[in-house]
């Protein structure tokens, strides 16, 4: 199963690491042993921690290409428990970078020339990932870069530790139901298409034209410059933001940037992402949020972007319409519209009462004291219980929008997301349900409408000439009445049976009476054999019925 010694060196790795951090159930489960030799070590005692931080930190010691499942994994509590999502949001990608030795000859491979002969002087690092690097430079025009570099080797390592992740999982599946985790290998295959997207640039840097280009001008927002001749796969640059961080609250003070109007302005743009263009920054954490002088506000690393169709859109915004207005179960409702149910069972109405004591504990007071954090944790924690889970997407959009929530509460402590978005939903509904708006939108009627519209009257028409002619067929199909068919057949052929029955035992009376020959002590053969016959007969019949219970 494990084909290559570097896979099992690699095994046995997790499962020393594994076993170091009290998860031996784990190993066991795996079946190591079969593929490896070697002596677990004894876990040292350490301070007692939930199982969930222990996890944390078993991934932290896996390395990189774990911590970036783990942080994948943080937004899709569908596939691990809601304790793990919050733990795996702590994990931070840090880590050593790589000389620029063993990344310069990447510009030669990318663009057929020398880093020198690209940029003005040398490049200055900036910050460093497990799939790449940052680096602040100079182009020869003069313009300030930064330089986002995927590092050497990356995809190589992903793609390896992928396949032992795979035959991992293979093992264990079915095994970790104790964890909360029910397909290991439903994680890895989701691992696994969300990790392409982050080890191609091409990707990010399409996302960077179409969020421009959504802000196009907005005076509020600085969206950095793509340079698409010095961007490919492995490489892309984009202009600097020579900004204050959004974290930085004194600096703000200094550059006499008021904090409160940056909280403000900030959520406003995402809601502006999610409800107007349907096109959203994925994470939205003081790290990738920048000042500029003049106070506009600049996103920055664009891997990481969620999108929403039209119709959850609608469902979005009618959910906090009906939370807004207290109409708790109605918003219950459009929550199911936004899921995927995995009960086959759901009471509906029940999930609706409870998830109407949820919103309605949060609205008991002022529509300020609410924190969207906290009512949208309890709200994925019910959903949880009963199975219901957002979509992929849905998901990303509720953590953008706790993370924004964050960071403005700490530039002010007095910023309330629930009074902010409630003007702006109130907003997309004058703009989008409006009488005016309902005209304005006629023209986009899809053509296949219109072409429905025109067709109609002839079908209309085919079908009464059918009608008149006596050329009309009708074809039914029925559905679910198989058990029907199957009972009633039953019951015919019992019914034919007692009707034997009954013929044999009259018929054998008669031979009985008559003393037809042939006869045996006095009585005759075949009468004899008659009342035989009808009472196994009799006997099958009544067997059958009794074992139905319907006796």
């Amino acid at each position: 199963m494990f084909d290559t010694i570097r896979q099992l060196e690699r095994l046995k790795t997790i499962a020393v690491i594994l076993a170091r951090n009290g998860f031996d159930d784990i190993v066991s489960a795996m079946g190591v042993e079969k593929y490896i030799r070697y002596t677990l070590p004894k876990h040292q005692p350490r301070q007692p921690k939930s199982r969930s931080e222990r996890i944390r930190e078993t991934v932290e010691d896996l390395g990189p290409t774990f911590i970036k499942m783990a942080q994948i994994l943080s937004t899709r509590p569908d596939l691990i428990p809601l304790e793990l999502t919050d733990e795996f949001s702590k994990l931070q990608d840090r880590v050593k970078p790589l000389p620029f030795t063993e990344i310069r000859p990447l510009f030669m491979e990318e663009f057929g020339k020398d880093v020198d002969a690209l940029f003005d002087g040398e490049l200055t690092l900036i910050a460093s990932a497990s799939l790449g690097q940052v680096y602040r430079g100079r182009l020869k025009s003069g313009d300030e870069v930064a330089i986002k570099i995927l590092k050497p080797g990356v995809r190589e390592m992903i793609h390896s530790d992928i396949a032992i992740m795979k035959k991992i999982a293979s093992l264990l599946e079915d095994k970790l139901h104790s964890y909360g985790i029910d397909s290991p290998s439903a994680i890895v295959d989701e691992f696994e298409k969300t990790i392409k997207k982050e080890l191609d640039f091409t990707l990010e840097a399409l996302n960077l034209k179409r969020f421009a280009k959504n802000f196009e001008g907005d005076d509020r927002i600085f969206v950095p410059r793509l340079y698409e001749a010095l961007s490919t796969r492995m490489i892309m640059t984009m202009e600097y933001v020579e900004g204050i961080k959004v974290s930085e609250i004194q600096k703000l003070r200094e550059a006499e940037i008021d904090p409160a109007e940056i909280a403000e302005k900030g959520f406003d743009l995402i809601c502006k992402q999610i409800f107007e263009h349907r096109f959203f920054h994925g994470d939205p954490h003081p790290g990738n949020i920048f000042v500029l002088s003049d106070g506009r506000i600049a996103f920055v690393d664009f891997g990481m972007m969620g999108s929403i169709g039209e119709s959850d859109r609608r469902y979005f915004v009618d959910m906090i319409y009906y939370i807004v207005k207290q109409e708790e179960e109605k918003a219950a409702l459009c929550i199911l519209k936004l899921a995927k149910v995995q009960n086959d069972n759901l009471d509906t109405d029940a999930f609706a009462k409870d998830m109407g004591d949820v919103v309605r504990t949060y609205f008991y007071g002022s529509l300020k004291d609410i924190n969207i954090k906290n009512l949208l944790d309890d709200m994925i924690t019910l959903m949880s219980r009963y199975r219901v889970y957002f979509r992929e997407n849905n998901y990303l959009l509720t953590k953008s929008l706790i993370t924004i929530e964050g960071v403005g509460k700490a530039l002010d402590p007095d910023f309330n997301a629930a009074e902010s978005i409630k003007p702006f939903v109130m907003r997309f509904y004058r703009e989008n349900f409006s009488i005016g708006a309902f005209f304005s939108r006629a023209s986009e009627v899809p053509k296949e409408v219109g072409d429905f519209l025109m067709q109609f009257p002839e079908d209309i028409k085919t079908i009464v000439d059918k009608i008149k002619t006596g050329n009309l067929k009708i074809e039914f199909q029925h559905m679910g009445l198989e058990a029907l068919e199957e009972s009633i057949e039953k019951s015919a052929n019992r019914l034919s049976i007692a009707v034997i029955i009954a013929a044999l035992l009259i018929g054998s009376s008669m031979l009985l009476l008559a003393q037809i020959p042939p006869l045996f002590f006095g009585v005759p053969v075949i009468g004899l054999a008659g009342f035989v016959l009808a009472a196994l007969m009799g006997t099958v019949l009544i067997h059958s019925i009794y074992k139905k219970g319907r006796l």
